[in-house]
């Protein structure tokens, strides 16, 4: 049976990509993000507590359900980007890229030579501990990568940023935006929205995915329509707490209305 495609593929095929951002350190959570049917999941080093143990079982814990990932690293330092893509992240997702040149040093710290100057080691946990024949073109070929456009320098040159050799995509992220437009806070906010809408249209007609944050899952058949590939709706301890308060107000919402004990059943006879 073939393999199935890169995530690199999937962002180049044009079909719309669910995901949602993984915060919390735990396989487990990683595992129901899988078993809900996203398409992909962003695990979050800028802004969760995972170390690069937490990464690799995270990573277990996707592959295992045939889950591509997504890691968003603290920094744009060659060598985080490629701890992270030795560990076995489908792709990397880097933050507070503000410039086309800064841009381009992320493809060269991904990509191994010639395309890039990403550390070569054979024996890495994605190289499948040296078994994988061919592997750095392999690499080349598969990982995705993409960078955050979330301030006002990296908006300035996204033309030249959208028209680098080796970039996979752009992540837009609106609430970052906003205080760069000098609107905080407001990620609905129609400078903010113009801004994104602007983005988008940049990104299609340059042939990059765009991806952006979207706080609620209402907002994501808007954005694909307007030609974001990926869409990241909510932040898993943020699902998890409001599903965690909606058991709890469905639980209370018959408060003084007659409730019926649950049945107990009989206790089993001793055995003599």
């Amino acid at each position: 049976m073939s393999a199935p495609p890169s995530l690199r593929a999937r962002l180049a095929g044009g079909a719309p990509l669910l995901a949602t951002f993984n915060l919390l350190p735990s396989p487990e959570v990683v595992e129901l993000i899988a078993l809900a049917g996203f398409d992909l999941v962003i695990i979050d080093l800028e802004h969760g507590p995972h170390d690069l143990a937490d990464l690799r079982r995270a990573l277990t814990a996707a592959a295992g359900h045939g889950l591509p990932t997504l890691v968003r690293v603290r920094t744009a330092a060659a060598a985080e980007i490629g701890a992270v893509l030795d560990l076995g992240a489908s792709g990397v997702l880097v933050p507070h890229v503000e410039s086309a040149a800064a841009a381009a040093a992320v493809v060269r710290a991904a990509r191994f030579s010639p395309e890039g100057e990403r550390g070569a080691n054979p024996w890495v946990r994605a190289a499948g501990y040296g078994t994988r024949e061919g592997w750095f073109a392999a690499a080349n070929a598969e990982v995705a990568v993409l960078v955050m456009v979330e301030g006002p320098g990296a908006l300035a040159e996204l033309g030249e940023i959208v028209a680098l050799p080796g970039l996979d995509g752009i992540f837009l992220g609106p609430m970052d935006l906003s205080h760069a437009l000098g609107v905080p806070g407001r990620h609905d906010h129609p400078t903010v929205v113009d801004a994104l809408r602007g983005a988008l249209r940049l990104a299609g007609d340059s042939g990059v995915a765009a991806g952006l944050f979207a706080p609620e899952p209402g907002a994501a058949r808007a954005w694909w329509q307007l030609g974001a590939r990926l869409v990241a709706v909510g932040v898993d301890a943020g699902l998890i707490r409001a599903a965690l308060t909606a058991t709890v107000t469905a639980a209370r919402a018959a408060e003084g209305h007659a409730v019926t004990s649950p049945s107990v059943p009989p206790r089993p006879r001793a055995v003599r």
